[in-house]
């Protein structure tokens, strides 16, 4: 049987500290056919002689430089120029480990899969867990089967759960599915550019396989943990033309419907972990919304160090009418790594006075959190979540923005 060929794009911008062990863990693939296209977007340090370096040892690499584009822009060229039948994407602070490439090339071929998923593995500086796609494991490609993954893709849970995780980098794709998305997304989306090709992508494949392993390891350090694209409204803006975009992108297969709520909840997420400050005073009876009886006065403690429990801290600090008593996570060693002040809850002093907000968007994970709050001595009353009625119902109702005709 013929060995078919890899692409993996890596797109480079100014990660000089990182990009070598990003490289290393790429030619370290026990799968061999690879093509390693390194694009330097324009980098201002040492990251573009790394670039070269790396060519002039391994004539499985090619470089392309090119002024700075962004991400989009940069993975677009290197798709552009790959040879290989199928194609994946590093991100250049990242690593995999060995076996990565040979496992999802190994489900190609015993499917003839058009898309192969894995999960991925968060670190914090060599402290590691595993985080796996929620739907099932398996192969995807019966009428039935492609229903079920359509209907769970993106939200699988009674609020919002991620189906299938969003990321390039912990997939193998077919190349021709790939050109026939990647050059429809406009460079202005700056965050969730990943979804702009994934979910259509996954959604117009014939054959798609969920595995239950992990090689890539996303890694999070000092430079990224508390980091944003931009100002509230820069990242508003950009939620707004995600949305559009992969609504769009639903309308042209003809499959807007069985999306739309999925993609509500989706875009809710991005909103509120993006700009949260934009939607927190809409409701007169809480300062916190959509956390319900948060009051002027209040002492909180805000449960969880994900995307939206950062926003929500950033923006109850900023509040004079409240009082951050802590920022606590039950991994918390892990944030810590990356000199993020995340306390454990065990370390905090609760009164029964003080309220906990869970900053998670899982209503599985919340409904954990607050069995382990309970089981310390916590009372319900305390214990704080997002009100999903109303969240929903406010986006439904209100203008925010949707079809913007940006893009």
């Amino acid at each position: 049987m013929r060995i078919k060929m890899i692409s993996i794009i890596v797109p480079v911008y100014n990660v000089e500290k990182y990009l070598s062990r990003c490289i290393d863990s790429i030619l370290e693939q026990t799968y061999h056919e690879l093509e390693i296209i390194l694009v330097d977007d324009g980098s201002k340090d040492c990251s573009g002689r790394i670039c070269d370096a790396y060519a002039r040892k391994d004539p499985r690499i090619k470089v392309v430089h090119k002024e700075n584009g962004g991400l989009v822009n940069a993975r677009q060229a290197g798709v552009s120029i790959a040879s290989g039948e199928y194609v994946g994407f590093a991100d250049p602070d990242d690593w995999m480990e060995k076996e990565m490439y040979q496992t999802l090339y190994n489900a190609v071929v015993q499917e003839n899969a058009d898309v192969v998923v894995e999960g991925k593995k968060e670190d914090y500086d060599g402290e590691c867990f595993s985080v796996l796609n929620s739907i099932p494991t398996g192969c995807y490609s019966t009428t039935e089967q492609r229903k079920y993954l359509l209907g769970n893709m993106i939200s699988c849970s009674d609020f919002f759960c991620l189906g299938i995780q969003p990321y390039l980098w912990n997939k193998l794709f077919r190349r021709e599915q790939i050109m026939e998305h990647i050059d429809k997304v406009p460079p202005l989306i700056r965050v969730g550019e990943d979804a702009t090709i994934s979910y259509p992508v996954l959604s117009a494949a014939k054959c798609v396989v969920v595995l239950d392993t992990a090689h890539y390891h996303y890694c999070h350090h000092q430079d990224s943990m508390m980091s944003g694209y931009g100002t509230v409204e820069q990242e508003y803006d950009n939620a707004i033309l995600l949305h559009d975009f992969l609504k769009r992108s639903f309308m042209q297969q003809s499959i807007y419907t069985d999306m739309e709520r999925q993609l509500l909840r989706y875009t809710i997420n991005n909103l509120l972990a993006r700009s949260y400050g934009k939607f927190a005073g809409v409701d007169k009876e809480s300062i916190l919304f959509p956390y319900p009886d948060i009051v002027s006065g209040d002492t909180v403690v805000i449960y969880g160090a994900g995307a939206l429990g950062k926003a929500v801290y950033r923006y109850a600090e900023s509040c004079t009418g409240l009082k951050v008593k802590a920022f606590v996570d039950q991994n918390a060693s892990c944030y810590q790594r990356a000199d993020v002040n995340v306390d454990m809850l065990e370390n905090v002093v609760i009164e029964d006075k003080d309220k906990i907000l869970v900053t998670v968007f899982n209503e599985v994970a919340y409904h954990a959190i607050w069995e382990n709050l309970i089981r310390t001595g916590i009372k319900s009353r305390q214990i704080f979540w997002l009100d999903t009625e109303k969240l929903e119902k406010y986006f439904n109702e209100s203008d925010v923005g949707w079809d913007a005709g940006q893009i």
